[in-house]
């Protein structure tokens, strides 16, 4: 079970593939299994990093306050232990909002940067949405039937909730992969971080060419939110390097496009990222 010590904590990780370096960054209810549908695919073309982020999964989960700052710290010293100066980095969901904070923190570490499903600045019916999820994990657990029926009503699109991967199976697995990588009070603080999160200031400082998704059906972080939030077409906007970065729909899909629509969101990530190591080879 490969595991790297990474500012004072033990940090879990794999890696599959070769090529240029891809970092995954998990969101706030998966550790690295949360790419477990499109990890193999980006694994034909690129050296893939999945990791279990401090609090979640495999790696430690001390007692203390959990924030972007903390988890993207950790991201450039897990990359710092593995040896690898430069990286592409992917993240959706809350992992999109984490890849924003740590690209505008280590610039010169950031090849390409793929934002799915995610914001810069969540508008008040997101944030109304996750202070909901932290009062179903506080009554119930984050394992619990509640808490997992609201998340998968967030998650994905009405065709695939009423599909064959859809309803109760889903929300086992749900239950299942949230109670086995996050606590609560983790799960909490994460809420906190995408509550309180103002990224609007971090995207000039982002110099990576970039790749923003969303899906068509996403209800948690549509491409266009309220005038307090800032979506993915907002993000894609007001990227200094904007002229270099790429918005894309992914159609038939919901917040989790990953999962709900992954043979066009890889592609679309393979696609891009490919073309931005064409350009400039990450190392």
């Amino acid at each position: 079970m490969p595991k790297v010590n990474v500012n004072g904590v033990l940090i879990y990780y794999e890696i599959n593939g070769s090529g240029d370096w891809v970092l995954q960054v998990p969101g706030a209810v998966n550790g690295h299994e949360g790419y477990g549908a499109v990890t193999p695919g980006m694994a034909k073309h690129f050296k893939v990093i999945d990791f279990d982020p401090r609090g979640y999964g495999l790696s430690d989960r001390p007692k203390q306050k959990y924030t972007f700052d903390v988890w993207a710290a950790d991201m450039a010293a897990l990359l710092d232990a593995l040896g690898v100066e430069r990286a592409h980095v992917h993240g959706g969901s809350m992992g999109g909002s984490l890849a924003i904070h740590y690209a505008a923190r280590y610039p010169d570490r950031v090849s390409g940067l793929v934002v799915s499903g995610s914001s810069a600045r969540s508008d008040h019916m997101a944030k109304y949405q996750y202070e909901v999820w932290k009062a179903l994990a506080r009554a119930y657990g984050t394992g619990s039937r509640e808490l997992a029926y609201d998340q998968c009503n967030k998650a994905v699109s009405r065709a695939y909730l009423d599909g064959p991967n859809g309803g109760e199976p889903l929300v086992q697995a749900v239950m299942e992969t949230t109670r086995r990588n996050v606590e609560t009070d983790v799960f909490c603080d994460a809420c906190d971080a995408l509550i309180e999160m103002d990224m609007i200031g971090d995207l000039a400082r982002v110099t990576a060419p970039t790749l923003v998704m969303v899906g068509d059906e996403d209800v948690l972080t549509p491409a266009d939110q309220g005038p307090d939030g800032a979506g993915g077409r907002y993000i894609r906007d007001h990227l200094v390097n904007s002229r270099r970065s790429e918005f894309v729909v992914i159609p038939n899909a919901g917040h989790a496009n990953l999962m709900d629509n992954p043979d066009a969101s890889n592609k679309a990530v393979i696609d891009f990222l490919r073309r931005v190591s064409s350009e400039a080879p990450a190392r």
